[in-house]
């Protein structure tokens, strides 16, 4: 029998076991985990629960098929009439592209306005906790910190493995402190997962606790040039003139301005990703440092210092206070030992050679160097005669006077004809012939 009657097709079927269990009971089943299997870390190892609902809408299809009490509701009125509507092509080619759309909506998404800083103020990446001021820490027993200036050198995550609770993971923070005249202090906080604020305030707190001074030649650089090693990361520190600036690993130059050390070149072997191992080998350096005074006392000589703005005349900065200046024959080996071979401890870092260009065996190239041979010596040549007074400037005219003035005096015997490359002997003329 047919009719002409329009229908809406209706479920009440609840046989499927999808429909008999809530939301929460049908994630248990994916997400629950054992006792056994808590303490071995498997609890992170779960997939977390999803929003189906906002990808996927009940009934929605080419049939628009009801379900009462999800997308209808419970009863249906006799009066109101039954029948099928078909889906639009807009419709259709709508809902197969409604999760491409929440994915290009979610991307859309206002972010909220973050403080701009400025780039001298950002940290090591970006606009990260990491290398940014964190201002002074908290102060201790009384003790004023306010001139301390704070950093964050390192923040990472650490893992424990418990019998009770499994893998217990934390958060680690490494920060320095400092007033920038030789006083800092460093620490490691820790706190539970996601609390990265708390780890630093806790670092920052303990690392106030824990202050050490550095002395400071001229408060600007080291006393001398010194090794440290802590596990597999080794650090050769230079001490360089004044203007020189700071010149060595970003966390090095954080931790140079806590300090107040203004002119150094650090060169890091080894591991630099170990940023722990690294702060606490070059702050080893520093306070393993002897000053001036200090060299003089314990090897009973003065300490003289050379230095190139003075041409490398001597100047004496220490004598020996506690005892008289030992005599020559008095000298030990280990007082005739380098000081750079003592404090770098027979270490020097590694110089490698830089590769040639690519254009070094091109024959234009090799052309052009063999064009300028003859001209090899030219600047030494240079320097040598104006720093004898033989020619007053480097002009085309004076070096031609000087020329031919020399030239008058070799042929009136004044003085002697030079000898060497192309005229290595002279043989005077017979007067017979």
């Amino acid at each position: 029998m047919t009719t002409l009657r329009a229908f809406t097709q209706i479920r009440f079927n609840t046989v499927n076991f999808f429909q008999r269990r809530t939301q929460q009971e049908l994630w248990k089943t994916i997400r629950s985990v054992s006792k056994s299997g808590e303490k071995k870390g498997r609890r992170s190892t779960r997939q977390p629960e999803r929003p189906l609902h906002r990808f996927y809408r009940i009934g929605a299809g080419p049939l628009r098929v009801q379900f009462p009490g999800l997308n209808a509701p419970l009863e249906v009125k006799e009066e109101q009439p039954m029948k099928i509507i078909e889906q639009t092509p807009e419709e259709m080619k709508d809902g197969q592209l409604a999760i491409r759309k929440q994915l290009e909506e979610r991307g859309k998404t206002k972010k909220r306005n973050k403080e701009k800083l400025h780039p001298l103020e950002r940290g090591f990446s970006g606009n990260q906790v990491v290398g940014q001021k964190l201002g002074p820490p908290p102060n201790v027993e009384g003790a004023n910190l306010e001139n301390f200036q704070s950093y964050c050198l390192e923040i990472k995550r650490t893992s424990n493995m418990t019998g009770v609770f499994g893998r217990v993971h934390t958060m680690s923070a490494l920060v320095i402190t400092g007033n920038g005249q030789g006083l800092a202090g460093y620490a490691v906080g820790k706190a539970p997962l996601h609390r990265t604020s708390v780890a630093i305030i806790k670092a920052m707190g303990m690392a106030s606790r824990r202050l050490f001074f550095v002395e400071l030649l001229e408060n600007r650089t080291i006393y001398q040039d010194f090794y440290a090693e802590c596990r597999n990361t080794r650090v050769f520190a230079q001490r360089r003139p004044p203007g020189f600036g700071i010149v060595c690993h970003p966390r090095l130059i954080r931790i140079c301005e806590v300090i107040g050390i203004k002119d150094i070149y650090v060169k890091v072997e080894g591991s630099t990703t170990n940023y722990l191992a690294l702060t606490h080998a070059f702050i080893t350096g520093l306070l393993n440092q002897e000053t001036h005074q200090q060299l003089a006392d314990r090897k009973g000589l003065h300490v003289v210092e050379m230095d190139p703005n003075r041409h490398f005349l001597p100047q004496k900065v220490a004598s020996p206070m506690q005892s008289a200046v030992k005599a020559e024959d008095e000298l030990t080996e280990m007082d005739r030992l380098n000081l750079d071979d003592f404090y770098g401890e027979g270490r020097y870092p590694l110089k490698k050679q830089k590769p040639p260009p690519f254009y070094a065996n091109l024959p234009e190239h090799l052309e052009a160097e063999w064009r300028k041979h003859p001209f090899r010596n030219q600047k030494d040549v240079m320097v040598r005669l104006l720093a004898d007074g033989m020619v007053p400037r480097w002009t085309r005219t004076a070096r031609r006077e000087v020329a031919e003035e020399k030239s008058r005096l070799m042929e009136q015997g004044v003085i002697p004809i030079p000898t060497g490359i192309g005229l290595s002997r002279i043989i005077p003329k017979k007067e017979g012939n």
